[in-house]
């Protein structure tokens, strides 16, 4: 089996690569897991994981940028239905567009729009909310019975770090929540992709259970 992590310049690609050979090799599969823009290499690909770092139109622009790429994973994915997992704004760019400094539309693989997270009010020590939401935060599980979410409870808790939300995405494609401020969709999927808000290749023993489900799906 083969993995191929999408390198378009805009990822944590050694803390994604690091996450995955670790969940690898402690699981003792046999999965040959590339950090490539390759088209070839994508397309042999079992396994497909874009990452996500930096602003919605930096990253846009960074997948338009290596000729063919949004083709070849529209083909992959969304026709052969290879499995995908979408990190951060990897996810984001799953959706219809964002807001984000300005309008740019996005992979439109799922339904929703992104915009800035309201800020308004203090949370539970009084203090303001800021953005980035950063730091560890837990989920509110939609689908208890869905293998992604295998083993994954309130206690678990995963590290965020963003200023824009999913809003308006289809209810049933929202498989788990957080809340900063408001309710915050944290992880969508339909079928054979996913995407989750926060980085599981930070996110310690939660994060490898994530990458270990989405492994097994």
């Amino acid at each position: 089996m083969k993995l191929a992590i999408i390198d378009y310049g805009s990822g944590n690609l050694r803390s994604v690569q690091n996450a995955f050979n670790k969940n690898v090799i402690d699981n003792n599969l046999k999965i040959d897991i590339k950090v490539t823009n390759n088209l070839s290499t994508i397309k042999s690909a079992d396994y497909i994981v874009l990452p996500g770092v930096g602003s919605f139109p930096d990253c846009k622009k960074g997948l338009l940028q290596i000729d063919g790429l949004i083709d070849t994973l529209q083909e992959e994915i969304v026709v052969k239905e290879k499995l995908f997992l979408g990190i951060c704004v990897g996810m984001q760019l799953m959706t219809d567009y964002s807001l984000e400094k300005i309008k740019t539309y996005g992979l439109g693989w799922l339904k929703g729009h992104l915009k800035k997270i309201d800020t308004s009010g203090n949370d539970y020590l009084g203090n303001k909310f800021r953005l980035p939401h950063m730091g560890w935060n837990n989920l509110q599980i939609l689908d208890n019975s869905h293998p992604f979410l295998k083993n994954i409870s309130d206690v678990d808790h995963f590290y965020f770090v963003h200023s824009y939300f999913l809003t308006e995405g289809i209810k049933h494609e929202i498989l788990a929540n957080t809340t900063y401020s408001h309710e915050v969709p944290a992880i969508i999927g339909n079928k054979n992709f996913f995407g989750v808000q926060f980085h599981p290749e930070k996110s310690s023993f939660a994060g490898q259970k994530i990458i270990s489900n989405w492994l097994g799906l």
